[in-house]
């Protein structure tokens, strides 16, 4: 099967390989915090000739291939980190300006016989299937964190259902009032959150709320404080949403189109 493959999160733990990372760019799309983006997620799972040395070699040919779309605004990956997560496989994320940007680029990476053939020789390393790639409205409700490193973070995801009656203006409202109570007790390590609402017919949840640590120590400390000081924000999160129990992620950049045309 063809797959639209952004490759290298089970290297992760291993090698820290970061391509074209620039805080700066980040931080100026983290503070805009109305713009919302197209993202989506590819699962993926190792194959038999992984090894930190061919992983790195895969992203390496992956970001020399020329059909990579100048419309790619962001990709990431997230290893799981331990074995309590909702899935056992990892996620490649990419961040667009559009569905229909986001669409064209698929369209000419189906086609394009250099990325195929590359694609297809991958396959042992790394497969992430694309028949299986979910589509999300990404946002940033809060501040930005200016001294946050995407070389390497802590990603905490809460899958999430509106509950009944509630809607997509209710959760920016909580996040709002949540955004309050950052500025008011959030902990001293770089952070920032991403909300991600579901747009395909079929998700299993409404949206995804993502808490973006600089490392787990960082979040274990920030979820220390808010079980400490945050009862009645966590009373105004039930009251619009129910969250499965969190999954937990190491996290990497490794394409920053921002940054590349900076």
């Amino acid at each position: 099967m063809n797959k639209f493959k952004y490759s290298s999160i089970f290297a992760l733990t291993a090698i820290l390989f970061v391509t074209a990372c620039s805080n700066d760019s980040m931080e100026q799309v983290e503070a805009e915090t109305d713009v919302s983006f197209y993202n989506q997620f590819l699962p993926c799972t190792p194959g038999p000739d992984y090894s930190p040395e061919s992983m790195r070699q895969m992203i390496v040919e992956w970001n020399a291939l020329e059909v990579m779309s100048d419309d790619l605004v962001w990709a990431g990956g997230y290893a799981p980190k331990g074995d309590s997560n909702g899935q056992d496989n990892g996620w490649w994320e990419l961040q667009w300006p559009s569905k229909e940007a986001a669409d064209v680029a698929w369209e000419a990476w189906m086609a394009d016989d250099t990325a195929q053939a590359w694609d297809k020789k991958s396959d042992a390393v790394l497969a992430c299937d694309n028949s299986l790639v979910s589509s999300w409205t990404f946002k940033t409700p809060g501040a930005d964190s200016p001294d946050f490193d995407f070389s390497y973070f802590a990603t905490e995801t809460y899958p999430c259902n509106l509950n009944d009656g509630k809607t997509s203006e209710d959760l920016m409202a909580v996040a709002e009032k949540y955004n309050d109570w950052v500025a008011e007790n959030g902990t001293a390590e770089a952070y920032f959150y991403g909300i991600y609402e579901a747009l395909d017919e079929d998700a299993m949840f409404d949206f995804l709320w993502l808490n973006f640590h600089q490392s787990f120590d960082g979040l274990d400390a920030g979820n220390a404080n808010f079980a400490e000081n945050g009862g009645d924000m966590q009373a105004s999160f039930d009251e619009v949403a129910s969250c499965r129990s969190p999954d937990l992620y190491d996290s990497y950049e490794f394409r920053n189109l921002l940054s590349e045309a900076s």
